[in-house]
């Protein structure tokens, strides 16, 4: 091991192992980006060579934190990272309380309800309280939706932050466009115009998503500040088996269940 490779993995003054917060410093570059990173601007970010940059991405995807895009070499967190965000995510009290209004929701309207933060890949369901009869709709734990032809996706355009957002869309768009998928946008114009229409309303609404062939309403739970998205609230369902009329009583009880959780949070 050379001098400089020993150093990266020693001790500070203060106790800590070097290595693990160049690690640390890495990870957390990649979590706040909005996508997948070169190692270049990796190397930039982080103040330091490619070559140690490079070094530290694949012990790091060894151990599944990081991943590389075998065509575009770009690097994203990995699937272990994923597990412990929503590991720490489901230990929170605000999910808890989330999944109790989830229990309300499912009950009242008969049909799968879910709550979804955002995630490294996009919207994610971290609780989901499924129907209980055979045609009950479900998606496995750590589920990522669909940006720009979901409720729950339409719901972080319309009122998440931009900066996570929009290169994410602008993708699925050229993939919705490529692959002709129905009813879902296949320009960013489309997309805006859609999200403009569910900020306006206020909750998103889908009558068919995508190949799934599921119905859903989603609604906004917002921070303190009342600007913030924190998280979406969805009843999603076989299509025909839920209203997703915007004028209809499902989309008033989630517009209404939003409003009262996010209280519940700041109170």
């Amino acid at each position: 091991m050379s001098r400089g490779s020993r150093a990266e993995a020693g001790t500070d003054a203060r106790g800590g192992v070097n290595s693990v917060e160049v690690a640390g410093l890495l990870l957390r570059l990649l979590a706040e980006a909005g996508g997948p990173m070169r190692l270049a601007d990796l190397s930039r970010a982080a103040a330091m060579p490619s070559a140690k940059a490079h070094r530290y991405l694949v012990s790091l995807a060894r151990a599944g934190l990081v991943e590389q895009d075998a065509t575009t070499a770009r690097y994203e967190l990995g699937p272990l990272m994923l597990r412990a965000g929503l590991a720490a995510l489901g230990r929170s009290d605000a999910l808890k309380r989330a999944e109790r209004v989830l229990e309300t929701l499912a009950a009242r309207t008969g049909e799968t309800a879910a709550a979804a933060v955002w995630g490294t890949h996009g919207p994610t369901h971290v609780r989901l309280v499924e129907a209980r009869h055979e045609l009950a709709a479900s998606v496995p734990p750590g589920h990522v939706c669909p940006l720009t032809f979901s409720a729950s996706g339409l719901v972080f355009c319309a009122f998440g932050d931009a900066a996570q957002t929009r290169a994410l869309a602008a993708q699925e768009v050229a993939q919705n466009r490529a692959m002709a998928r129905p009813g879902a946008p296949t320009s960013l114009a489309a997309l805006d115009r859609l999200a403009e229409t569910v900020r306006a309303r206020g909750f998103a609404t889908v009558a068919n998503e995508g190949e799934g062939g599921l119905s859903a309403v989603s609604a906004p739970v917002f921070e303190a500040d009342g600007r913030r998205l924190r998280l979406a609230l969805t009843v999603f369902g076989r299509v025909g088996r839920l209203n997703v009329d915007p004028a209809g009583p499902v989309a008033a009880l989630l517009v209404e269940a939003a409003r009262q959780l996010a209280a519940e949070l700041h109170g």
